[in-house]
């Protein structure tokens, strides 16, 4: 399952004035690149990860809005809490992809009144593929773009994958792309011959091996790996010597590994800072709790402790924060307005602004 357009989505749904037209979320910084863009600006030829400048040559008419980082995440947490009530076995590939176990009673059906929720909840569109290997259903879902539902059988594999180009196979980027084009393949059918061949990498066959299999490894593929850390980098476009701006900017870090540790139901004991600059190099600072935790305000005293003894007069390139010797914690629910006030209390210490709308989220695990 994966959302559409996800950031540019939420912003058309929060802005009204969007409606009809060409839009395009960008980052904060000078040097900034597009992140997402709905489906009116992609029909001018408009992609991620192009320059802002570029894209409003191609469409003068292009609307750009400054990403809402928080926003999205807070959404695609809610999203996730919609999933778990529908199905108990799911991967969040990202924040706004899930790969979904449907060894389950009803699993289609399942899936519309997954996504009639989303869309009655949210007002998002995701689209949806069903096939027997997670590469299928990858390509499946991008296939049926936007706010489609496509379902591949067992004895349609062949059919619906082999006149596709190359250029759908997850996994298959550039490189690989011009190296298959040189063996004169261009698509999916291609690539199955050339696969037969004694010259073949073995990468190719196992690529063509998973893309056309009938059935995979659910245990593995959805097993919980027990992380060893939450952490949250930020890389800036110019060098930043402002130590105010660095604790803004640590705090919310922070707050943002935070958030992904309640989300899987985790304490930590450690704090660590990492600190990039162009006359120190990358050096990290650590300090930890007693006993674990999942007390924001704690990780924030750690975490302002580390910023006076590592952060000095160098420009900083990049920030990073880390939570780690981490365990699961007794609650399988926890829910942010419970300790909203020891957050928002950490923030306005730090003089950092951000939404309350964030702590009246509920944050679920699935057991």
């Amino acid at each position: 399952m994966d959302m559409d357009a996800f950031f540019a989505s939420v912003e058309c749904v929060r802005n009204p004035f969007l409606g009809g037209k060409p839009v395009a979320v960008i980052g904060w910084g000078k040097r900034t690149a597009i992140s997402s863009v709905n489906y009116i600006a992609k029909k001018f030829g408009i992609k991620t990860g192009m320059a802002p400048q570029m894209a409003k040559k191609l469409c003068p008419n292009l609307v750009l809005v400054k990403a809402d980082f928080a926003e999205y995440e807070s959404i695609s947490l809610d999203i996730e809490s919609l999933v778990c009530r529908f199905f108990p076995i799911y991967v969040r590939s990202s924040i706004d992809e899930f790969y979904i176990d449907l060894n389950i009673t009803n699993p289609i059906e399942r899936l519309r009144r997954l996504k009639q929720e989303i869309f009655q909840k949210h007002r998002l569109t995701c689209s949806i593929g069903v096939a027997p290997n997670p590469v299928l259903s990858k390509i499946a879902s991008e296939m049926c773009k936007p706010d489609g539902f496509k379902v591949v059988d067992k004895e349609q594999i062949l059919p619906f994958v082999q006149h596709l180009p190359i250029s759908v196979i997850p996994g298959v980027g550039q490189k690989t792309e011009e190296y298959l084009k040189r063996m004169k393949v261009e698509t999916v059918k291609d690539l199955i011959e050339f696969s037969k061949t004694s010259f073949a990498p073995d990468s190719i066959k196992d690529l063509v091996s998973s893309l056309l299999s009938e059935d995979f490894d659910r245990k593995e593929f959805f097993r919980r790996k027990p992380p060893k850390s939450f952490s949250h980098m930020k890389t800036f476009d110019l060098d930043v010597s402002e130590s105010y701006i660095l604790k803004q900017v640590a705090i919310y870090l922070l707050y943002r590994a935070y958030l992904r540790m309640i989300r899987e139901g985790y304490g930590a004991r450690t704090v660590s800072l990492i600190v990039k600059s162009a006359k120190s190099g990358t050096v990290s600072c650590s300090k930890s709790l007693s006993d674990w935790s999942n007390d924001f305000l704690k990780f924030t005293e750690l975490l302002d402790s580390i910023l006076s003894r590592v952060i000095g007069d160098a420009p900083v390139r990049m920030l990073g924060v880390s939570l780690s010797d981490v365990k699961p914690m007794d609650a399988v629910q926890l829910h942010l307005f419970r300790d909203s006030e020891k957050i928002m209390r950490a923030f306005q210490l730090s003089g950092v602004e951000i939404s309350s709308k964030l702590f009246m989220k509920k944050v679920s695990r699935c057991v």
